[in-house]
């Protein structure tokens, strides 16, 4: 555990197989009435770590003779590798759990979880896909990633979580003002959490050091705009406890860097698409063109980014498509 900002203190949930299972930044805001931000993993050995670190913060305010204890858990999301260790936390601490209205409906239960997953889709990525062999590799993806939260992730679901929290509120952590808001984009019911005395942000996956992942289900481009805006406007902005991967000490920069990249990328599908604008351009080969030496694990994680841009174009009447038997076709309208 590292003291990140005086009072607030960074546990890294460090993994092996960053592809599939990121490492984790997990926060403790530590005092009389402290608060943890993000969950983590639901594994045992993960969260046996995690609680071995705030124990160590806590001996840290005993040593020092401050009043040290952890009240609540509030996670920014319901991805898996933010709320899968709700459970074991409460249950070795005995903190509440805080979620808002959207994430607590959300993990709720698996049915709820997976309804999520599957909502939103934007028609599987804008491939076409029917009949038996369809339903079939449907029901074993639907099978594999059962398996695979719970497996490697540790997910287990919250029912009946202590409070729900409007989405846009104020709360109180040790006496001190903090602003909870909706900044959605990457999920659905992404929050954040702001204290502008301090000049603090816990931005969840929503501003990282790399590139923030877009894409189906409950994802979007122009929602995720928003947010960066939203935040990138935050008075006394200094910095932003991430998620995933470094600090971020240069917020304005780090801001205007991603808006700048969202714009770029905008402007990328809508010149392809501009190009072919007699036979029209098929997500496949958008894709080709961006993305010409991408191996095919590396094109299907770009798909997403790819097809929510199209649904943005498309909700903006910019582009317009036209579906056949094999694929769907997008063309320029008048607008573009």
């Amino acid at each position: 555990m590292e003291e990140v900002i005086p009072g607030i203190y960074l546990i890294k949930e460090k993994s092996s197989f960053e592809r599939i299972k990121p490492s984790e930044n997990i926060y403790v805001i530590a005092g009389p009435d402290g608060l943890i931000f993000d969950a983590g993993f639901g594994n045992k050995k993960v969260v046996k770590f995690l609680i071995k670190e705030i124990n160590k913060i806590e001996q840290l305010y005993r040593n020092n003779k401050e009043d040290f204890k952890i009240t609540r858990i509030l996670v920014s999301h319901g991805h898996p590798d933010h709320f899968a260790g709700l459970k074991r936390i409460k249950n070795a601490l005995g903190v509440k759990i805080v979620l808002t209205e959207k994430t607590a409906d959300i993990i709720k239960n698996k049915k709820s979880f997976m309804k999520s997953f599957n909502a939103d889709s934007y028609e599987d990525y804008l491939i076409i896909q029917k009949g038996f062999r369809y339903r079939i590799r449907s029901f074993l993806q639907k099978l594999m990633y059962s398996f695979f939260f719970k497996r490697i992730y540790g997910l287990s679901f919250i029912a009946n979580p202590d409070e729900i929290i409007k989405a846009n509120t104020e709360i109180s952590i040790n006496d001190e003002n903090w602003k909870v808001f909706p900044s959605p984009g990457h999920a659905v019911d992404h929050i954040s959490l702001y204290n502008q005395k301090k000049g603090v942000l816990l931005s969840g996956d929503n501003i990282l050091s790399k590139t923030t992942w877009l894409g189906p289900p409950n994802c979007s481009i122009s929602d995720y705009i928003e947010s960066v805006e939203t935040i990138q406007k935050l008075p006394n902005l200094k910095i932003i406890l991430a998620a995933h991967g470094a600090l971020i000490k240069n917020p304005g920069e780090r801001t205007l860097e991603i808006l700048k990249h969202r714009k770029e990328r905008t402007q990328q599908v809508i010149d392809i698409i501009k190009g072919n604008i007699e036979k029209g351009t098929s997500p496949d080969e958008i894709i080709q063109k961006l993305y010409p030496n991408k191996k095919k694990m590396q094109i299907e994680i770009t798909r997403g980014w790819v097809c929510l841009t199209l649904k943005m174009l498309e909700e903006q009447n910019v582009i317009k498509r036209i579906e056949g038997k094999k694929e769907i076709k997008f063309y320029s309208t008048n607008k573009l």
